[in-house]
């Protein structure tokens, strides 16, 4: 099985992936699916920075983004994912 430091380092070096982005990318793999929100809250970042990070990897088609409002009224939900 491959450890974790190897696989963080084949991304950082393969893919040339910023810190943050790497640290994204580590954080929805270990957790699973999060919002903007709960990225925030996990990494201290600020969301500004979340959100533009975000998008880059979405472009690269590391990640993806879902919604879902669970019946409910009102804006629905956005979370993010590691594209499968």
């Amino acid at each position: 099985m491959v450890s974790r430091n190897m696989l963080e380092k084949e991304y950082e070096s393969n893919y040339n992936l910023t810190p943050i982005q790497n640290n994204l990318i580590k954080t929805l793999y270990e957790v699973g699916p999060l919002t903007r929100r709960e990225l925030v809250k996990q990494l201290t970042t600020p969301r500004t920075t979340i959100y533009d990070n975000l998008l880059k990897l979405q472009k690269r088609k590391f990640i993806e983004k879902h919604t879902r409002n669970n019946g409910k009224r009102g804006r629905p939900q956005v979370v993010w994912k590691i594209k499968e």
